[in-house]
């Protein structure tokens, strides 16, 4: 996750460079609107996450049915989506969306693709979703990297290219696309017997089980799509690409961070679903518990020197900052962490299955932002209004997401407090009071960024070990470190 962080900030610069502003919040924009029928695709792709983890902590295993299964689904939802992408994305990009002069035909390719990407990513999902559930995390970091890397190839491709760099940058990345797809289905059929696709196995009843559980995650589906993706649209339709430039470097930024904090979630989640099944309640509790704690840490590590130095920080990664970026920077990182914390809530919910309540409330929390920011607009608000909508919708669904894990597995207000909520407040304001002096005592320089940096990474660290962990996990931490030392 690490490689993937640098590769992928790398990677943003050079595409920046290589197709410039306009160019890049086209292709942004134009892939906007493929990511919105992600609001069809993504409550089954979690659905299938669920059952296969969830079929492996039983007894009983029915593994050839499920991953079958889901092959078929996601085989059928594909259809789906190219059909109406292909009717429905076509005639919104041509007719309705603000694209540069001479650049329409160039959007057309991005948008056919992106529906390709798309497809292909769906694809995958049972296969991906396999090698999580069995744990094998090894392997998805070996094919994550070898994807970042493949999308640092194409853009320094596309830089290089004589050719028309808009066109060729989204055919290169439909080839990634299809080389990262082959690769996880070339190691599931390797390692794990039941991925492979058996029509006997396709079973109606498990469809009907599954298109349940994924009825309701379509709402938190759908309102995260049309938050993420519709307002990403408002903005080409009210400030044209250049808004859409700010917003795709922000979510590359917040994507890569992201990626690399998901790395706890993506080895608990399986835990979590099992560990539920099994009955080991008091385990599920220390894993939501711990893994908030400890996701939160890790995105503060990287948020707080983000926050302080963000204009600095951008033009030195990117060169040339598009307008409104470092405002919407500053506030992702701010929501981030509240998403951050809530993630291992949401999934001790999920694993009980009762969804219903859980998904009607958070959605219709979560979606106020797409409706308030399009008011914002039509009554001449800025854009980092959005961000901030975006940010309120945030705290409110951390707030309800403690609040039904709580309800649903029996986790005590009290644990969640002395084990999450106190560490986090212990950690983040000693952690923040010597950068900030730094940042406030010193005229902006690249000197100043540097320090800034590093004094909140070490303060960070240093406050996380002392202040956000307890003394078991603390000789556990220290006793690794021995062994590994030892070792060598």
């Amino acid at each position: 996750m690490g490689v993937m962080l640098l590769v992928g900030l790398y990677t943003s610069r050079v595409v920046l460079g290589a197709l410039g502003q306009d160019d890049y919040g086209t292709f942004g924009a134009v892939g906007g609107v493929v990511a919105l029928f992600s609001v069809l695709t993504g409550a089954v792709a979690s659905a299938i996450s669920r059952f296969m983890a969830v079929e492996l902590g039983r007894t009983h295993k029915r593994m050839e049915d499920v991953f079958s299964t889901t092959v078929f689904v996601q085989a059928a939802l594909a259809a789906v989506v190219l059909v109406l992408a292909e009717a429905l994305g076509v005639w919104f990009l041509n007719t309705r969306m603000s694209i540069p002069d001479g650049r329409m035909e160039a959007a057309n390719w991005v948008l056919q693709c992106a529906i390709g990407v798309f497809v292909v990513n769906m694809l995958s999902v049972p296969y991906n979703a396999a090698i999580i559930a069995h744990e094998k995390m090894e392997a998805f970091a070996y094919i994550s990297i070898a994807e970042a890397f493949l999308a640092l190839g194409a853009a320094l491709a596309t830089r290089y290219a004589p050719t028309d760099k808009l066109k060729l940058y989204a055919v290169l990345m439909l080839g990634v696309a299809v080389l990262v797809r082959a690769l996880y289905s070339v190691y599931a059929h390797r390692h794990f017997p039941e991925c492979r696709f058996r029509r006997r196995y396709v079973n109606r009843p498990l469809i009907r089980e599954m298109g349940a559980f994924a009825g309701w995650t379509f709402l938190g589906s759908g309102a995260s799509v049309l938050n993420a993706q519709g307002i990403n649209i408002l903005f080409n339709l009210f400030f044209g690409v250049r808004v859409n430039a700010a917003r795709d470097v922000t979510v590359k930024l917040e994507g890569n961070v992201t990626r690399f904090i998901n790395n706890i979630t993506t080895a608990i989640n399986p835990q979590i679903n099992k560990s539920f099944v099994a009955g080991s309640h008091e385990y599920l509790h220390e894993l939501v518990c711990k893994g908030a704690k400890y996701s939160y840490f890790l995105y503060f590590f990287f948020a707080l020197p983000i926050i302080l130095e963000t204009p600095e920080l951008l033009r030195l990664w990117l060169g040339v900052v598009p307008d409104h970026t470092v405002e919407f920077v500053r506030i992702a990182m701010l929501y981030s962490l509240c998403v951050a914390v809530g993630n291992p809530f949401v999934t001790a919910v999920f694993a009980t299955g009762k969804i219903k309540v859980y998904e009607i409330v958070a959605s219709a929390t979560n979606v106020m932002a797409f409706p308030l920011s399009y008011i914002a607009f039509k009554l001449g608000g800025t854009p980092e209004t959005a961000y901030w909508f975006m940010a309120g919708t945030a705290f409110l669904v951390l707030l309800e997401r403690i609040g039904f894990a709580c309800a649903q597995t029996g986790l005590k207000p009290g644990k969640i407090a002395r084990d999450t909520l106190l560490p986090v407040a212990l950690v983040s304001v000693p952690a923040a009071v010597v950068p900030l002096a730094v940042f406030l005592l010193q005229e902006p320089s690249p000197i100043r960024t540097l320090e800034v940096t590093l004094v909140s990474f070490l303060a960070t660290a240093v406050s996380s070990f002392f202040l956000g962990t307890t003394s078991g996990e603390r000789s556990a931490v220290i006793q690794t470190v021995k062994s590994r030392i030892l070792k060598r």
